[in-house]
């Protein structure tokens, strides 16, 4: 058992008793769980925080026989740092550059205090920040990026990505599912963990300790639930990271599953059913102009049925029996049978020919990297994403406008121009304030711009997939440009209020 005490942000419940340790001395309510953005954080200019944390430390490292001491680092808001005169002091008298290092100055000398009763220092991947402490051990939870930073350096690293690791996201529909905080990580993704990145060196590599799975308890009421949660998917976990990616195939493991949750219910313990859901996989066998696809599921050996003319399948429908070809617009519909009977829900993919199909796109604004699809291609890759952010071909950008060009190779006639953006407000995601388009012969001077005001729906706890269509164009062009005004930061109304906001947009349509 690792004891975490948060430093120097998520601490709003040290303001509500101690409200001298912060920056602007409010007092502060005790928030369940946390709140946005999360700028109310220790003051890193006061000595009393100092004085305060070494004694709390003090009394945690004689209760906890183990050599780590967790200190959190996480999501600290450094707002009221640059506008707090002792925090400026400190910046100054101690030369740092900014807020990011007086960041690294707080968690160094915390460091110093733990290693003084002969502990380690554990920290999430924001202590990255300004620089790291010498010998402490990154959780790196925002990607594999910190963690191979850190390796690089030297240090220790627990590898736990959001993408993979995240056992507080739905692991199965969530209409059908226990609510959730969002994200959708299934059995199947977390058995196809690698918590060694390729981009270490066998040296390298040794650094990394491991993974783990973190289960948040905002939307978790009851000891069932958090059973709900982690069962079976820390079993898929703990095989992967004791045995080692490739050791095993995902259909031996799920045949070995189902004895081990005759266990579990021996033992009368709560898990998910998994996802009976059928995962739509496709690539460009030619480009622009035919699509490989491929069909799964998380229950091998359960038959897959399909359509492709847009009808919901049935019992009597297709089975899916190997790979095959789509050659033209086409809506595939797929679902799992078990005994006869639809399981889950109907899964679907519109492959879209059309002119943009394969074509070069420019970006004038990149996207966030967490986020980036299936890189430059995405966005005329023929495919459309589910309702899902972190499905694979959905590219984000967080408090910055979409703005991108596409060369269609030569002047084209062009009558319409169809684009998809996401609607998440649970996951900061809104639909841009406004949509452009224009045209241009030679990708420098754009004309006869169509413009379409966008508002966020009222159901601001569902996921939505807002297509906009723009129709009766009648422009020719070689290049296009897609622009999507963001709103920048989130509404008063939203929990993350003055957050940036993201807008999520995945395949163009051109014909």
């Amino acid at each position: 058992v690792i004891p975490e005490i948060e430093m120097p942000g998520h601490t709003s419940e040290v303001f509500a008793a101690f409200p001298n340790l912060s920056c602007k001395g409010d007092t502060l309510p005790v928030n369940s769980g946390s709140y946005w953005p999360n700028e109310d954080i220790f003051c890193a200019g006061n000595e009393d925080v100092f004085v305060f944390l070494e004694n709390v430390l003090g009394e945690i490292v004689e209760l906890f026989p183990g050599p780590y001491v967790h200190i959190g680092g996480d999501e600290a808001h450094k707002t009221n740092w640059k506008q707090c005169p002792k925090c400026q002091k400190r910046i100054e008298d101690e030369g740092l550059k900014n807020e990011h290092e007086l960041q690294s100055y707080f968690i160094k000398r915390i460091e110093k205090f733990i290693l003084s009763k002969n502990k380690k220092l554990v920290g999430w991947d924001e202590i990255l920040e300004g620089g790291l402490a010498p010998s402490a051990t990154v959780m790196s939870w925002r990607g594999m990026k910190g963690g191979i930073e850190s390796a690089k350096a030297g240090h220790d690293v627990i590898m736990c990505p959001v993408s993979h690791c995240y056992f507080d996201y739905y692991q199965a529909n969530p209409e059908t599912s226990p609510d959730a905080i969002g994200g959708y990580t299934t059995l199947k993704k977390v058995y196809s963990f690698n918590p060694v990145p390729e981009e270490l060196t066998q040296s390298e590599s040794k650094f990394v300790l491991g993974g783990q799975g973190n289960l948040w308890t905002e939307y978790v009421q009851t000891s069932d639930l958090a059973q709900y949660r982690v069962l079976p998917r820390m079993t898929a976990l703990a095989e992967v990271l004791w045995s080692g990616p490739g050791k095993n195939s995902y259909d031996d493991f799920y045949g070995r599953l189902m004895h081990l949750q005759d266990r579990f219910d021996n033992l009368d313990w709560t898990y998910a059913p998994g996802a009976f859901v059928v995962s739509i996989h496709a690539n460009q066998k030619s480009i622009g102009s035919e699509f490989q696809v491929k069909l799964s599921s998380e229950k091998p050996g359960e038959p897959i049925r399909f359509t492709i003319d847009g009808s919901d399948p049935t019992y009597h429908s297709d089975q899916y029996l190997r790979p095959f070809s789509i050659v033209e617009t086409t809506t595939l519909k797929t679902a799992l049978f078990i005994d006869g009977k639809m399981a889950g829900q109907v899964s679907g993919k519109i492959f879209n020919f059309h002119k943009a199909l394969g074509k070069s796109v420019r970006y004038n604004i990149p996207y966030k990297q967490k986020y980036a699809g299936n890189g430059a291609i995405t966005l005329v890759d023929g495919l459309t994403g589910t309702n899902s952010h972190s499905d694979g071909y959905w590219q984000g950008w967080e408090g910055e406008n979409f703005d991108v060009v596409i060369d269609l190779g030569k002047t084209e006639s062009i009558e319409k121009v169809s684009l998809s953006f996401l609607e998440a407000h649970g996951s900061w995601i809104f639909l841009p304030t406004e949509v452009i388009v224009s045209f241009s012969d030679e990708g420098n001077s754009f004309q006869h711009e169509k413009k379409i005001p966008l508002s966020d729906g009222s159901n601001f706890g569902k996921t939505n997939r807002k297509v906009v269509d723009m129709n009766s164009l009648n422009s020719t062009g070689r290049f296009v440009r897609v622009q999507a005004i963001n709103r920048k930061l989130c509404p008063d109304w939203h929990d993350g209020a003055g957050g940036k906001a993201w807008i999520f947009a995945d395949e163009i349509v051109i014909r």
